[in-house]
């Protein structure tokens, strides 16, 4: 290895997040390593102070980061494509302004990777916090420390968070097919295409959970729920087999009946419960829950007010455990 030369590009995004960019790029510069790395920050124009601090920070390092700065405003999905095409490392680890590296991330991440030439991805375990940063349960998949699928990626629930991720820098093969709309789970299934996933169990970095455009009034945003639907219903079915696809239909249907669901204890919405309801039941039958939901349909207002009595009940359980 030639220590002069950049092997892995830190890329960080960012849009008003003054209140956690500096925490963000704190852990990052402090990072130690074998290795030479970059930072590569775009900043998307923002409308508070986080641009003055992003260039603090490039005056401190200069040496290190590289800015990105727009004359307007491009957007999440081209702000990742911008600062993805500046990355001159041999890996780039991808890194949201409001989350956090632990100490030795980068180094770990790059030695897995460097030892499993098979992998495409390495990801790893976060501890999660909410936007006061106080630690809170997390919301994703927790998994054991091996390698992983691309038919993974489906069948397993948000098991990779963003900001955890280190990758082969192959961008070349997907970047400018990315829609203005593609989700972190769509950049995951490009890469995944290019060979395996080694998950590290450790805790390495720290996700802000439940802050972005993934949530409104505590459903799953529309933007999200399309993007979710466009995914599972547009795969490409030459990486798989017929029992996979099969397992790919259960999962999908899964998550529709999850759709339908977090719709009935959320925003109660008896045509959208009865849309999410009504796809699940024509993808797949995924048990004695199809047929439940299935029935719910003849009366949606008494569904929504028993799965809120069980949902209080199960609070009530845990609290006193």
């Amino acid at each position: 290895m030639n220590n002069n030369e950049i092997q892995v590009s830190v890329c960080v995004v960012t849009y008003n997040q003054e209140n956690y960019i500096a925490e963000c790029l704190d852990s990052l510069v402090t990072q130690q390593t074998n290795f030479k790395f970059e930072i590569i920050i775009g900043e998307d124009c923002s409308t508070d102070n986080t641009h003055t601090i992003v260039q603090q920070y490039v005056e401190k390092h200069p040496n290190l980061i590289v800015p990105v700065f727009y004359e307007k405003n491009v957007g999440a999905v081209e702000n990742i494509r911008q600062v993805y095409k500046k990355a001159q490392g041999k890996y780039i680890a991808h890194m949201d302004g409001d989350d956090m590296a632990l100490p030795d991330k980068l180094q770990k991440q790059f030695d897995i990777l460097e030892a499993n030439p098979d992998c495409s991805i390495c990801v790893h375990n976060m501890k999660a916090i909410n936007s006061e940063s106080q630690e809170v349960k997390r919301d994703f998949r927790l998994v054991d420390e091996k390698k992983y699928k691309l038919l993974d990626i489906y069948l397993i629930t948000s098991f990779i968070i963003h900001s955890s991720k280190m990758f082969v820098n192959k961008i070349e093969e997907y970047i400018d097919r990315l829609d203005v709309n593609t989700l972190d789970k769509e950049v995951h299934i490009e890469q995944a295409k290019q060979g395996d996933i080694y998950f590290i169990e450790e805790q390495l970095g720290v996700y802000r959970q439940f802050v972005g455009v993934t949530y409104e009034n505590n459903f799953v945003s529309s933007l999200v729920r399309e993007r979710i639907l466009f995914i599972y219903e547009n795969f490409d079915k030459n990486y798989f087999s017929d029992s996979d696809i099969e397992k790919i239909k259960e999962e999908y249907a899964t998550i529709l009946l999850r759709f339908s669901y977090l719709c009935a204890i959320t925003i109660k919405d008896k045509e959208l419960f009865e849309k999410y309801v009504v796809k699940s039941w024509k993808v797949k039958k995924v048990g004695i829950k199809s047929y439940v939901f299935k029935l719910s349909i003849l009366s949606p207002e008494l569904f929504f007010i028993l799965l809120a009595l069980r949902k209080k009940l199960r609070a009530k359980i845990d609290s006193s455990t």
